[in-house]
C-alpha cells in the first residue's frame, strides 16, 4: 500500500495554494500602480470582475479587500489624502462599493455564456454595481453628484476597462506559464470531457 495518490495531491494543493497567492500579489501590485496614477478612480471593479470570475470565493474577497487597502494605503500615504470625516467615510463607500461589485460579479460569472462574453458581462456588471454603490454610498454622508457627472463615469468606465483587459492579458499568460491553474466553471468540472473556460 503506498500513499503516493495522497502526497500527490498534497504537493497539487501547495502548488495551487502558492499559485493563488503569487497571483493575489501580482494584481494587488498592479493596483498599486492604478491606485498611485489614478487615486480614487482606481480600477477596483476591475479587480472585482477578475476575482468574481477567475478566483474562488474566499480567494476573491481577499483581493477585493487588499486591492481596497492597497487604495486606500497609497491615497494617505504617498498622496496625501485629507485626514477628515468625508475623506474617511469615501474610503469606506469605496470599499462598499467594491464588494458589491465583487458579489454582482460572482453572480454574473455563474451565467452560461461563452467565455469571451462571459469576460464582457462579468465586468460591466461589476462596473454597474460598484458605480451604484458608490453612489449610494455617497448619499449617507454628502451630495455624491457632482462626482457622477457622464465624463466622470466615463473615465472611470475607461480606467477600469483598460485595467480589466491587462489584467486578462496577466491571467492568460499566468496560466501559460502555469504559475496558476485556470479556473473551470461548475459543469465543466461535472463533466472531464468539457472544455476549460479560461
Amino acid at each position: 500500500m503506498t500513499n503516493a495518490p495522497a502526497a500527490t495531491n498534497a504537493s497539487a494543493a501547495s502548488q495551487t495554494a502558492a499559485g493563488t497567492a503569487i497571483w493575489i500579489a501580482l494584481i494587488a501590485g498592479l493596483t498599486v500602480i492604478g491606485s498611485y496614477g489614478y487615486a480614487c478612480a482606481a480600477p477596483l471593479a476591475a479587480v472585482a470582475a477578475l476575482a468574481a470570475l477567475k478566483m474562488e470565493r474566499t480567494d476573491g474577497l481577499i483581493l477585493v479587500g487588499l486591492a481596497w487597502v492597497i487604495n486606500q494605503a497609497v491615497g494617505f500615504l504617498l498622496l496625501n489624502y485629507p485626514h477628515t470625516a468625508e475623506t474617511y467615510l469615501w474610503g469606506a463607500a469605496i470599499g462598499f462599493a467594491a464588494f458589491v461589485g465583487y458579489f454582482a460579479a460572482r453572480a454574473a460569472a455563474r451565467a452560461n455564456v461563452p467565455a469571451l462574453a462571459g469576460w464582457v458581462v462579468t465586468f460591466l456588471v461589476a462596473f454597474a454595481g460598484y458605480q451604484a454603490a458608490l453612489y449610494l454610498g455617497g448619499l449617507a454622508f454628502t451630495d455624491p453628484s457632482s462626482g457622477f457627472t457622464s465624463a466622470v463615469v466615463a473615465e472611470v468606465f475607461a480606467i477600469n476597462a483598460v485595467a480589466y483587459a491587462g489584467f486578462a492579458l496577466v491571467y492568460r499568460a499566468a496560466v501559460a506559464l502555469s504559475v496558476i491553474a485556470p479556473k473551470r466553471r461548475a459543469s465543466a468540472q461535472a463533466t472531464p470531457s468539457a472544455a476549460v473556460s479560461a
